[in-house]
């Protein structure tokens, strides 16, 4: 496979001929997109199962991430077509944050993005979900991975425990001014039953370019989380920050549903500039 510097290839799919087209939607830009981003988790589905989900829904990915470790356990003449797919469908993929964490803990973070750039992976995730890693060497660790040509994605907060606004805020900036190119907000932060961080989310929102960041969905592997729940806070986020909002964590059985959410079709009439309210619906949460 290719590697080096990702160059972006254009699928243009503004033009896709769609059905029902005399119903109005809200408009949603065709790909590649620079607002209204949608990051598809990759748990190592089969090649089958993924040609089939770029085939009738990749126009509404943006990104993939082969989760976690996964790649560390996939053979490497499979992954090698895994990303071949997501790259003949304009598709950047990269690990998982949790394994640059690894690598970073390890002190082999130089040889493992090396790896990443061999394999045809077109991104690295930089996260410290559970290392403990200081401003400077998160920048420096972003820094290397752009040197490389990747693209990159900062993540911030915490699997376990809470950082404040103040620490979340200024690790966003760190992951930017180092030149990540978005940044992830770790669901675990930002979502926990019934506590929403509502204000957290308005100051990022209003401090960052919003099309720099990413609002992780909670994965419903984790403790508590179930998918009715991700689909009440994907309807919230939308509802709250709108149709262009970054989604991460997205499965492949979600990526229909969540498009319905942003396009406020998808059974409710709460997002204001949704499909129901341009019809003359009214907000039955009112």
């Amino acid at each position: 496979m290719d590697s080096g510097v990702w160059k972006e290839k254009t699928v243009d799919t503004t033009s896709e001929e769609l059905p029902f087209a005399a119903f109005a939607v809200p408009e949603r830009p065709g790909k590649p997109r620079t607002t209204g981003l949608s990051m598809m988790s990759d748990w190592g589905m089969g090649l089958g199962r993924q040609a089939d989900t770029l085939e009738s829904s990749g126009t509404y990915i943006d990104f993939a991430k082969v989760a976690a470790g996964v790649s560390r356990f996939m053979p490497r003449a499979v992954l090698s077509r895994k990303l071949r797919l997501y790259d003949e469908h304009a598709i950047p993929a990269f690990p998982g944050g949790l394994f640059a964490e690894l690598a970073l803990k390890l002190d082999r973070f130089e040889s493992f993005v090396d790896e990443v750039v061999e394999l045809g992976f077109r991104g690295v995730e930089i996260s410290d979900n559970l290392l403990d890693l200081e401003a400077a060497d998160k920048a420096a660790a972003i820094s290397l991975a752009k040197s490389r040509g990747l693209l990159v994605f900062g993540e911030v907060g915490k699997k376990v425990g809470k950082l404040d606004d103040d620490t979340i805020v200024a690790d966003v900036g760190t992951c930017l001014d180092a030149g990540a190119d978005w940044v992830f907000l770790e669901a675990s932060e930002l979502f926990a039953a019934d506590d929403v961080r509502s204000a957290l989310v308005e100051r990022l929102a209003s401090t960052f370019p919003v099309d720099r960041l990413i609002f992780e969905l909670p994965v419903v592997i984790a403790q508590g989380v179930t998918r009715d729940y991700k689909h009440s806070i994907t309807t919230w986020l939308v509802r709250e920050l709108g149709t262009q909002v970054g989604l991460a964590n997205i499965e492949w059985d979600e990526l229909y549903v969540t498009e319905l959410v942003r396009r406020g079709f998808a059974g409710d009439t709460s997002h204001p500039q949704g499909v129901y309210r341009m019809a003359g619906f009214r907000d039955l949460g009112e």
